[in-house]
């Protein structure tokens, strides 16, 4: 009997040995405490040298040992080449803002749409436009116009597109025109390019030599809004099951959603459209969850994840140095009796875009709209850091995604059949039609 408590004793102990070794080399966390994100100072608080330098080797120290370009064979001559250049320009007393503007650049060269300074947008010049081909387009109260922004304030469009280049990441050319249209009214970044924004009202000359006034953006008082929640949710379009999957979250309700559509498709259903326009991302669960309910099976990402102190205590990891790599599988299960179709725009981010890949290489159904601002390999799953003296926060990644197929080269996912994101789901229902 005391040889058999033994035996059992030995098997435990194995058992618990081989556990432990599993938890330590897979990326299983078991969850951490993200750095808070500090009041943020004015803009205008002047910052001692002293001040700047700590903050300066807080930042770099951190994107150091936490981000996987450094560990990934990344070539870093861009990267040393802005670090020194970072160094030299905050040696000295200056305001928030400045080093706000330093440090933004500093993160730009990693090209990573997830690391980034979160920016102190400042008040917002009321500049009504749509970047669209190439060109900055101004709006007036009938839409857009055919008309360009060729100024502001006489500083040239160029110059003001080239430095919003110059401080937010852009993972491809979506992603540029992502940007010059989230950050052109920005006074802070429009102060950066060199328009004088203590005034009240501000000239934009236009592509036909005329020009317009505008002053900053005063919100309009809005009545408490009646609509529906915001969330996932499905519907019918006529013999269409509808997902409109406008956040990759794992929880209850999508998880409802999923049920509805395995009935669907139990039942017949045979076309279902997932509209991921606008879709930020959160879980790729989410995003296996509808395909599985489809009776499809993703392809794999992989994944290599570095290991810091950093990461260690933000997600919760048992190691806290070196790297962990788990290769893709590009192994998926078509469901031949749906035909999917999944909708996208240049808003369609991180999560949602491996959506967008699971179904390219995994051959698993249509993407329809515009191209996302991601690249299909890339990196993510954030942390974050809070710079003790400025009070800037930035999020900076630990993780780089491989894409299932193994394709390296391409900047992003190219749609199935290209439209203009507002005209992706009527394009949708058409391409249907004819199933």
């Amino acid at each position: 009997m005391e040889k058999l408590i033994w035996i059992i004793a030995i098997i435990l102990l194995v058992g618990l040995m081989a556990a432990g070794a599993v938890m330590y080399f897979l990326p299983i966390n078991f969850g951490g405490t993200r750095a808070a994100r500090p009041e943020a100072l004015p803009g205008d608080t002047l910052l001692t040298a002293e001040q700047v330098q700590a903050d300066r080797q807080q930042l770099i120290g951190y994107v150091e040992s936490v981000h996987p370009f450094f560990v990934d064979g990344s070539d870093q001559t861009a990267y040393q080449a802005a670090k020194k250049a970072y160094l030299s320009e905050t040696n000295t007393a200056m305001t928030v803002d400045t080093f706000m503007v330093a440090s933004a650049r500093y993160l730009t060269v990693l090209g990573d749409g997830h690391t980034k300074l979160s920016w102190q947008y400042g008040d917002e010049v009321a500049i009504y436009h749509s970047y669209r081909n190439g060109k900055m387009h101004f709006a007036d109260e009938t839409g857009v116009t055919d008309l360009t922004i060729a100024a502001v304030d006489e500083v040239p469009m160029e110059q003001i597109l080239v430095t919003i280049d110059s401080l937010f990441p852009a993972e491809n050319e979506m992603a540029a025109a992502k940007n010059y249209n989230y950050y052109f009214t920005s006074e802070n970044l429009l102060k950066t390019a060199g328009v004088n924004v203590e005034k009240a009202v501000f000239t934009v000359t236009l592509s036909d030599g005329s020009t317009r006034e505008c002053r900053r953006f005063e919100p309009a008082e809005t009545a408490d809004s009646s609509g529906e929640p915001w969330g996932n949710k499905a519907r019918w379009d006529g013999d269409v099951f509808v997902v409109e999957f406008v956040e990759c979250v794992d929880d209850d309700n999508l998880k409802a959603i999923a049920r509805e559509l395995k009935q669907a498709v139990e039942q017949g259903c045979t076309k279902v459209i997932i509209d991921a326009r606008g879709n930020g991302g959160g879980s790729s669960n989410a995003c296996e969850r509808l395909l599985n309910a489809m009776g499809m099976k993703a392809p794999s990402y992989g994944m290599l994840v570095r290991y810091s102190q950093e990461a260690k205590e933000q997600v919760g990891y048992l190691r806290s140095s070196g790297t962990g790599l788990m290769k893709p599988n590009p192994a998926a299960r078509r469901n031949e009796q749906v035909n999917l179709v999944v909708l996208c725009d240049r808003f369609t981010y991180s999560s949602a875009t491996m959506l967008c890949v699971y179904v390219r290489d995994g051959q698993l159904g249509t993407l329809i709209g515009e191209a996302s601002a991601n690249m299909p390999n890339h990196y993510g799953d954030i942390t974050f850091v809070a710079l003790e003296n400025s009070h800037l926060y930035a999020s900076v990644s630990h993780k780089r995604f491989l894409r299932p197929s193994g394709e390296t080269e391409s900047r992003m996912v190219v749609p199935d059949i290209e439209t203009d994101a507002k005209d992706a789901y009527q394009a949708a229902l058409d391409y249907l039609a004819e199933k």
